[in-house]
């Protein structure tokens, strides 16, 4: 399945350019399979997204949440797959995220690593996610060559995804898993067992070095 696991709409990110149909459909017709909201600092409501699913049953609608943590002006995130509780939108501590993340069976991802201090902290104090984001169409190749030399140090996995704001970043970053994405939070075990691929369509490729 070719997924995106990193979108924001209009409707709850303020630094989105469009609404969620505009998204959807772009994403129906660049052969998308399965996506995650992953809106800033909200969650859809279950009725609003069943709706949503109604309207676009060609792909599998999924919740999840990119929560800031650290200082609002560091611009440090955590991705949290498959959550749709409240809950999540309050918490910003990492350690409450992980843990809660982890009882709950869902994808922790640290988005855009090592942008900021707050990802260094967090990592220093052993506090781990259980993927790292990896090729975005903001990252360069330096930058996702020290992520991925993160990643062999910290044994984590990577992922790439579109980090999706406007209709030009759908179709550039993504993966593909081997089994098929039934549920939100089936997503966890296909990325810790390793049974899924990394694209990018028009970026220059990262060449990872350990």
């Amino acid at each position: 399945m070719k997924v995106e696991l990193h979108l924001h709409t209009s409707r709850y990110s303020p630094c989105a350019r469009h609404r969620p149909e505009e998204l959807l459909s772009r994403l129906v017709a660049t052969g998308y399979d399965a996506v995650y909201l992953t809106e800033h600092d909200a969650v859809w409501d279950d009725g609003e997204l069943a709706a949503l699913q109604e309207q676009f049953p060609e792909i599998r609608i999924f919740p999840g949440i990119e929560r800031s943590i650290g200082p609002i002006l560091d611009g440090q995130h955590l991705i949290i797959l498959g959550a749709r509780d409240p809950e999540y939108a309050r918490l910003c501590e990492p350690s409450e995220l992980l843990a809660r993340a982890r009882m709950h069976g869902h994808l922790a991802i640290l988005a855009h690593p090592l942008r900021s201090p707050s990802s260094a902290a967090m990592l220093l104090a052993g506090l781990r996610p259980d993927a790292l984001e990896c090729r975005t169409g903001s990252h360069d190749e330096a930058r996702a060559n020290m992520i991925a030399r993160a990643a062999v140090r910290l044994r984590l996995p990577l992922v790439n995804a579109g980090d999706v704001h406007r209709l030009v970043h759908v179709n550039k970053c993504w993966i593909e898993t081997l089994p098929d994405l039934h549920h939100a939070d089936d997503i966890r075990d296909v990325i810790l067992s390793g049974h899924y691929t990394l694209h990018t369509r028009d970026l220059v490729p990262a060449v990872y070095v350990e």
